[in-house]
């Protein structure tokens, strides 16, 4: 049953350990989280996909050949409102309990479903304030952001939501891993003087001055008025390049 663009929910057969040398075809997965039938999302790919168990939170990348996948079923039916509810529970149970679990994927799935992510939260069912870095905010825009570019439509998105975001979040919008959506971050600033902090899991910009457009030259052609000497905006060849991030 597709339930979103990628995302499929599904009924599939978990086995434990090996399957027995007669069946054909193997299984990819030795330690699932039950053994049977059980529902589950399936974020498709073209030669393999991802498993993810709602219920343990656990995901697995599996090839489209393997017992798993061949074994899927359709469903009888498909609440999303119950599914969001027990997620979001088991979320705050499982960072409550300090446990591990694959969040990240979590968190592409309730994107894909629509459905917002929760806060990270510490052992004890306590939300996580802890400052965890940042950098500072420049006095003035260094120079605009390309708006089209890839750092121009990731402050877009960070803007969109009052300029703070969840860094998991940010990894399921982009398909990006945690190490470059911290690099957006850090090139944002290092290149244009756009401040953040880190919260938790919640990333916070901060725009310099008086900018209240990053996309636009005006910003800069009023701190020329200084005697300061301001770096020009558009240089042949100074277009942001984020393509070492991919």
């Amino acid at each position: 049953m597709i339930v979103a663009e990628g995302l499929e929910w599904t009924r599939l057969y978990w086995v434990r350990g090996v399957v027995p040398k007669h069946v054909l075809v193997r299984n990819s997965v030795k330690d699932p989280p039950c053994s049977g039938w059980s529902t589950a999302f399936v974020l498709t790919g073209e030669k393999r996909s991802t498993i993810f168990c709602p219920y343990s939170f656990h995901a697995y990348s599996v090839p489209n050949d393997c017992l798993e996948i061949q074994s899927m079923k359709e469903p009888t039916r498909f609440s999303l409102e119950f599914v969001g509810d027990m997620m979001k529970s088991k979320w705050a149970q499982f960072q409550g309990w300090g446990w591990q679990r694959d969040y990240d994927t979590c968190t592409l799935v309730l994107k894909r479903l629509g459905l917002p992510v929760p806060a990270q939260v510490m052992m004890g069912g306590e939300e996580d304030t802890r400052k965890k870095g940042g950098k500072a905010v420049g006095s003035r825009l260094l120079k605009p952001v390309t708006e089209t570019s890839k750092r121009g439509k990731f402050l877009q998105w960070f803007l969109d939501g009052e300029s703070s975001r969840s860094i998991r979040e940010a990894m399921a919008e982009f398909s990006m891993t945690r190490s470059n959506a911290l690099s957006y971050l850090y090139m944002l600033q290092k290149d244009h003087g756009i401040g953040y902090e880190l919260v938790g899991d919640m990333a916070t910009i901060s725009l310099p001055g008086d900018c209240t457009d990053p996309f636009r030259e005006t910003q800069l052609q009023a701190a020329k008025t200084d005697d300061c000497e301001i770096p020009d905006a558009k240089v042949e060849g100074d277009e942001d390049d984020d393509s070492w991030l991919d």
